[in-house]
């Protein structure tokens, strides 16, 4: 029994409580730097949904850009986890 409450931010956790942000932040945490291009191909889904979920653990603060490339007339994002994003703040 905890003597201490936990403290948990609730929009954090509403936000991870969706399967595929919790497979996208997982698949980050693996890779390290990677794009939503990339991570759509591991987990065999849509580049649109995975931007999507990448959008807002973004701007939950969970996953940072660091680095963007054109690629043939595009850009392709590149983001890694943030501390947040690990657990750890």
């Amino acid at each position: 029994m905890r003597k201490h409450p936990v403290s948990i931010d609730q929009e954090l956790a509403k936000a991870l409580s969706h399967t595929m942000r919790a497979q996208v932040l997982a698949a980050m945490v693996d890779e390290g730097k990677t794009s939503p291009k990339r991570i759509a191909k591991r987990l065999d889904e849509d580049i649109r949904g995975v931007a999507y979920h990448v959008r807002v653990l973004q701007r939950l603060g969970c996953v940072e850009l660091v680095e963007t490339k054109q690629r043939r007339g595009a850009t392709e994002h590149f983001y890694k986890a943030t501390e947040r994003g690990l657990g750890k703040s």
